[in-house]
């Protein structure tokens, strides 16, 4: 059986966070509260600070103790996956099994905070509202947004990575044109950057924001005060 290269980009991907997550740890650890933070200290606590503002927006103060740690994990690893082509690497979110199993883990704690809010009697009791045979719809639309949320990240990262394949080899045949270049694809050199810079990195900061951005808006749906 043939393994996919998504799965090394996938392994590499996750190994490069173990160990950036030990060494800010290891860096937490020894930093002292009453002296001003710097470097990666400074970083990650304006980070958390943000994540933090950003999931009590929606929920409460009590989730965002559970959810927002979540949050920081999956935005860190859509990221850096979203951005993998610069680094020489294949793109995990372009491979659908990877978005479905992102969504599909936003879609579980949908339900662990839906339950855990209701109680297991009223959550069981919401599937069947307003009358018995709505489960069906009940259920579909339970599966609407797993579908959502995994085609939406899966569609924009791989359609970006074939507009990028298609104006590559357009500006391959410009090349050819311009004398004595030959068969060097000068201007997709000189263009190169400009076309990275939106398509991974401001377009990998986008999607992991859209998928983050949604999940906190669908678990805030399920807490009665918001």
């Amino acid at each position: 059986m043939k393994i996919q290269t998504a799965v090394y980009s996938i392994i590499i991907i996750t190994v490069f966070i173990a160990l950036l997550l030990v060494y800010i740890n290891r860096k937490l650890v020894k930093f002292d509260p009453l002296s001003e933070p710097k470097g990666i200290v400074l970083v990650v606590m304006m980070a958390a600070q943000t994540f933090d503002k950003m999931v009590k927006e929606k929920t409460d103060e009590r989730v965002a103790k559970y959810l927002t740690p979540y949050i920081m994990t999956v935005a860190l690893y859509i990221f850096l996956s979203n951005i993998a082509g610069l680094f020489s690497l294949e793109t995990p979110t372009s491979n659908y099994s990877v978005t479905l199993t992102l969504a599909a883990l936003t879609c579980i704690l949908i339900e662990v905070f839906s339950a855990a809010e209701r109680g297991p009697k009223a959550y069981i009791k919401s599937w069947f509202e307003p009358f018995a045979p709505f489960v069906i719809m009940n259920a579909m639309s339970k599966l609407s947004t797993l579908l959502s949320l995994s085609l939406r990240l899966f569609g924009n990262i791989l359609s970006g990575g074939i507009l990028m394949s298609v104006i590559y080899q357009l500006l391959a045949v410009i090349s050819r044109k311009i004398p004595f270049v030959g068969e060097f694809n000068i201007v997709g050199a000189l263009v190169a950057p400009a076309l990275h810079f939106y398509f991974d990195l401001f377009s990998g900061v986008m999607q992991a924001f859209i998928f983050i951005t949604l999940t906190i808006s669908f678990i805030g749906k399920e807490l009665p005060d918001k």
